[in-house]
């Protein structure tokens, strides 16, 4: 037992800015980004070309479509932009039938892909073609080849079922990352939130907005970079959350490792690794395999920690490019008590040569401390709100911080 189809991702290529070339190499990433997140193993897929893919599951009789119903939205806010992300310009095609049949599907044009939804005989013969619906359903088509009623996802196209519940695009943001000394975002922070979430997503706004399920979180965040790569007003860094004991976990490894795979390798320069949850005193074998996963795709790897007292002397000169302090859900004067502790220590990471900062910076009073004692990288709700839009490149002000939520690329008024 196992189910075949072929994915045909339709775009409405005049209504895009980008060239045809780019359109085609951004549907390809973005879909095989969504699926090694949503097409979990043992399914498997593989791309035929950019709009095509060939999906299989082994234990099933027909594929399971509810999981697919989110890549018309996604991809629609990814391409156009977050308003209206309804996924009106992004179809999703399904055909199943003889892999013949499917390998002449996967070629069809935009204008016999078109004529196939409305005209049976248009479709190649031996197959079933289906379109999945925002919520995961499965409508056949044309219309009349199935009654006009959408199938439930999952179900056969004969048998009606109940509508999945609808099902929005994550919360795709970032956040700035502050270099002090010249007053100038450096970078951002990328954080991706389900839109059912009943709090936001954050690696920089404290511990009550870290993920519950690390692994997800990271492969969504995989995702939204493509986006952000892309709106990047500079070649400023793009951080991405990586989950310090999720990466080392053998059973783990090999599954992030194909994760990192869909990153550009042109874009290595530009990637950069927020890594989270490290301990107080990482191993050197620890390290060593961590940057052996990551070194491949991110041009610098922050290690992020909650102990002031990490054990920075342990490093190698040049291990990781910066270790960034995560101030405590506390009260503000324990908060001060940390971040001082933090910087008495300033002088070692010096001498390792790896940059300190300091992340969940929330009041005047923590950033004057920062300020102060010069250390030079810094991010927060006191910082930089949760953007989005990529604010890396741009100068503000001191007296201007923070960045309010979404301020839509405007700059920053004379102080």
């Amino acid at each position: 037992m196992s189910a075949l189809a072929c994915l045909r991702v339709v775009v409405r290529s005049d209504q895009s800015h980008h060239s045809e070339e780019l359109l085609g190499q951004l549907v390809a990433k973005f879909t095989t980004a969504f699926l090694e997140v949503r097409w979990s193993w043992p399914r498997k897929f593989s791309a035929i070309n950019p709009y095509a893919f060939l999906l299989n599951d082994p234990r099933a009789a027909e594929l399971d479509t509810a999981e697919l119903g989110r890549l018309s939205a996604e991809l629609h806010a990814h391409l156009f932009g977050e308003e209206d992300a309804d996924g009106s310009d992004v179809t999703v095609l399904l055909f199943e039938g003889a892999e013949e049949a499917m390998a002449a599907f996967a070629e069809l044009s935009e204008s016999q892909l078109a004529q196939a939804m409305v005209d049976p005989l248009a479709a190649p013969a031996g197959g079933r073609l289906s379109r999945i619906t925002p919520d995961g359903q499965r409508l056949r088509l044309p219309p009349n080849a199935g009654g006009g009623e959408a199938d439930a996802p999952g179900s056969s196209p004969q048998t009606s079922g109940p509508h999945a519940p609808d099902r929005d695009p994550n919360l795709e943001a970032v956040q700035g990352i502050y270099y002090s000394a010249r007053q100038i975002f450096v970078g951002d922070v990328v954080a991706s939130t389900p839109a059912e979430a009943r709090t936001h997503f954050s690696l920089v706004d404290g511990d009550d907005h870290l993920p519950a399920d690390p692994t997800a979180f990271d492969a969504d965040c995989v995702i939204a970079a493509f986006r952000f790569l892309a709106e990047s007003p500079s070649d400023a860094p793009i951080y991405l959350p990586v989950s310090f004991s999720t990466v080392l976990r053998p059973s783990r490894r090999a599954a992030y490792a194909e994760l990192l795979a869909i990153l550009p390798a042109s874009d290595r320069r530009r990637l950069a690794a927020a890594v989270y949850d490290v301990p107080r005193a990482p191993s050197f074998q620890a390290l060593k395999q961590l940057r052996d996963a990551l070194d491949a795709r991110f041009s610098a790897i922050d290690l992020r920690t909650h102990d002031p007292a990490f054990e920075i002397e342990q490093l190698s000169p040049e291990a990781v490019t910066s270790v960034t302090l995560v101030l405590p859900q506390a009260e503000p004067e324990l908060r001060l008590i940390v971040l001082k502790r933090f910087i008495a220590r300033l002088e070692a990471y010096k001498r390792r040569r790896i940059w300190p900062g300091v992340t969940n910076i929330r009041s005047p009073r923590e950033l004057d401390v920062a300020l102060e004692a010069r250390v030079p990288f810094l991010t927060g709700p006191g910082i930089c709100r949760s953007q989005t839009r990529p604010v890396g490149g741009r100068p503000w002000p001191l007296e201007q911080l923070p960045v309010p939520a979404n301020f839509a690329g405007q700059r920053p008024q004379p102080a």
